[in-house]
């Protein structure tokens, strides 16, 4: 089944990211008796920010810029912000803090953001109104993928001003997440909250070495990171400490995961739920005999006792605090760990231990390159019919381009710089893994119930993944031609 629309093709605006233009290189200054050229370090006129945007000044007359943001669990995590209040010595804030302040006196404007745990509701709410309060929702992306469909959101290229294919908005979710000629989510430098819900591998140092073993970093940079050769890492690790017999959270791992880490690693692994074909068509793309082998191999390691241990009875038995795996990883409890990212900045970076942070493995080496999967609870920036089109264009691309040199680097600076040492094996990682992201709309849209569906198969400790494909393949298909045609009904 494939989802059809007459529309110019989206792809060929995919091919590549624009630079956006910083200017000429500056030209020899006269003196009277000498000839001089410019340095090659960076100067004015070579930074990205708001005066090379060519961007014109608008004064919007002290007008609210207000931007309905999913409620986040503490104020210490400033990546899911938008507007913080105060600046506070964090370099994070702070910079989204001075970002928002000179956008603000550019055009004469307050930029705030009002905090919402029933954000779908709320916007709804406020969009049925007629209410133009919200100038931006910024959100978990599953809330919101349903507004798109009822027709809630402007589709973001209708924008004026905005430059999607410029490097400061992310490509990958405009290459995933569009239809044809129409995308209702963006992210970007603008926002690391996207950045910090991927999922990446850390693994301990100091316990690699006690095995002697080599950090796998080179192993990336020579596209041989594959599942193979994570399995090999990961084998004979298991040690039961306690000798008791009993392999539990008492003793040490090759492999911490959690439930559904056979779903993450077949995205990883360069498996689609719903893929596009050459005409920007979206169709169920699960079912093939590569991403069956994936899947299967994925499930494999997810149900070998003998190297991996879930974390989730960890988490109830501890209140349901992730932040206490974080702990029991960081004493010592496993060579390696799948999670997103974000418990990095959050909790081990506090922490005594020497760690590393890697992508995902690739199926094999034919895969060719990494995919680094982005959760459904990613976040990302849409726009309410409601709002002023033209003062939320010319905004929201200015906070966008501000931050590539402020807000992109301090996000690394929190990852990196941890108790123990800075980290700087792991920012070519890094490196890798934003570079390399994928968005599966069959998450956003629950296609076939596929997480559910890998994650089953775990809890029966099965590999009958043929089984499973082929029977949710006609519902799939079904959930899909309801979503295009929702879409193509937006016109």
């Amino acid at each position: 089944m494939k989802c059809t629309k007459s529309a110019v093709l989206l792809l060929a605006l995919l091919v590549a990211a624009s630079t956006f233009s910083c200017g000429e290189t500056a030209a020899p200054v006269t003196t009277d008796a000498v000839t001089t050229t410019a340095p090659a370090t960076e100067t004015e006129a070579d930074k990205i920010n708001w005066e090379s945007s060519g961007l014109p000044e608008k004064d919007f007359g002290g007008r609210e810029f207000t931007v309905l943001t999913a409620e986040v669990d503490s104020t210490n995590h400033t990546w899911h912000m938008v507007a913080p209040e105060e600046q506070n010595g964090e370099t994070l804030n702070d910079e989204m803090y001075d970002r928002n302040k000179k956008i603000e006196e550019i055009y004469n404007i307050t930029i705030s953001s009002v905090y919402t745990a029933s954000m779908k509701n709320d916007a709804t709410n406020s969009i049925n109104a007629g209410d133009d309060m919200y100038s931006l929702i910024f959100s978990k992306i599953y809330e919101t993928y349903p507004m798109a469909q009822e027709g809630q959101l402007y589709n973001l290229y209708d924008l004026d001003y905005v430059n999607l294919d410029a490097d400061w908005w992310d490509q990958s979710m405009l290459r995933d997440l569009s239809y044809h000629d129409a995308i209702y989510h963006m992210t970007g430098d603008i926002s690391p909250s996207t950045d910090a819900r991927v999922f990446v591998l850390i693994f301990n140092k100091d316990l690699c070495q006690s095995l002697n073993l080599e950090y796998p970093y080179q192993d990336v940079l020579d596209n041989k990171w594959t599942l193979d050769r994570f399995k090999e890492y990961i084998a004979d690790v298991n040690h039961d400490v306690n000798g008791d017999s009993q392999m539990d959270f008492e003793d040490h791992w090759g492999f911490l995961s959690q439930n559904g880490f056979s779903w993450m690693m077949y995205l990883s692994g360069g498996g689609r739920i719903v893929d596009k074909d050459q005409n920007g068509d979206l169709y169920v793309a699960y079912n093939t005999e590569r991403n069956v082998r994936l899947a299967t191999e994925a499930l494999e390691i997810a149900i070998d006792k003998g190297t991996t241990l879930m974390a989730d009875p960890y988490v109830t038995a501890n209140g349901g605090s992730w932040p206490a795996v974080t702990t029991w990883f960081a004493n010592g409890g496993a060579l390696f760990r799948s999670t997103t990212l974000e418990p990095v900045p959050r909790d081990l970076r506090a922490l005594d231990v020497n760690f590393g942070i890697l992508p995902f493995p690739m199926l094999d080496e034919t895969q060719g390159r990494y995919y680094t999967l982005t959760e459904e609870y990613s976040r990302a920036f849409s726009v309410p019919v409601t709002a002023d089109m033209e003062m939320v264009g010319l905004v929201l691309e200015s906070l966008a381009v501000e931050s590539v040199e402020g807000v992109k680097p301090a996000f690394y600076d929190v990852v990196l710089n941890g108790k123990v040492v800075r980290d700087d094996e792991s920012k070519e990682m890094l490196d890798i893994i934003f570079a390399n992201k994928i968005f599966d709309i069959g998450l956003f849209g629950d296609i076939a119930g596929f997480r559910n569906m890998l994650k089953n198969l775990e809890t029966r400790g099965s590999t009958d993944v043929v089984s499973s494909y082929a029977s949710s393949l006609s519902a799939a298909e079904t959930q899909l031609e309801k979503i295009c045609n929702n879409f193509d009904s937006l016109g």
